[in-house]
């Protein structure tokens, strides 16, 4: 076995995974709460969604500071737990987010959320049965830009929230560069996709939360 090189160490060190992610996490959630004609809900929104992002790098690094290492019976459902609730923050936009920057859960839109998250890891486990991880990854991150540009253009409610199509064009750049840095690491064994690997991770942990936040319109109570 090869020894990793300085940006796959680095990868896989509690520098980047929770302690980087955790400071982008925090840095971006205050830009975006900074704001203070953010709708209440949305304000809301952000701040679980804040604390799912802390919750997610801590318990699935590599080594769970204070834990150690997660149980065998932990070690799968965790880290997929936290990939699918990532997911679900965005996919619930579009069926909670409203034209005028809120955010309205209801039951109906909750299920068909929960249905959008289920199709990229049921077809990126028919895709890839028996490949390397790496490649599972990969699939992944191109099945759920090829979601997300179908909600784009097919979402029924796409043409009234151009808050949320717009935070969409973020979550394309940081799935594009999850799969480009894969697509060097597979081709190449690069440890250079390593280091593009941190951008999307950064942005994926800390910056969609300034994103939903910045831009969504103004709540018009309290723009003035």
């Amino acid at each position: 076995m090869t020894e990793p090189g300085f940006f796959e160490a680095f990868y896989a060190s509690a520098w980047q995974h929770p302690i980087a992610l955790w400071l982008a996490a925090l840095a971006n959630a205050a830009l975006g709460l900074a704001r203070r004609d953010l709708h209440p809900s949305l304000r809301r929104y952000v701040l679980a969604l804040t604390a799912l992002s802390l919750a997610d790098a801590w318990l699935t690094a590599s080594h769970v500071l204070g834990l150690g290492s997660l149980p065998a019976s932990l070690a799968s459902a965790v880290p997929l737990f936290f990939v699918l609730a990532g997911d679900f923050r965005y996919l619930l936009l579009w069926e909670a987010a409203t034209p005028d920057g809120a955010i309205r859960v209801g039951a109906p839109g909750v299920l068909r959320a929960l249905a959008l998250t289920a199709i990229v890891p049921i077809l990126a486990q028919l895709g890839t049965a028996g490949e390397d991880a790496r490649w599972l990854f990969f699939v992944y991150e191109v099945a759920f830009c090829a979601l997300t540009l179908a909600l784009l253009r097919w979402h029924p409610r796409a043409p009234d929230l151009p808050w949320v199509q717009a935070v969409s064009r973020v979550v394309l750049i940081y799935y594009g560069l999850w799969a480009l840095s894969d697509a060097i690491i597979l081709a190449t064994a690069s440890d250079l996709g390593f280091a593009l690997r941190v951008i999307p991770n950064l942005l994926y942990y800390g910056g969609l939360l300034a994103v939903i936040a910045r831009l969504a319109p103004p709540d018009g109570a309290r723009a003035h």
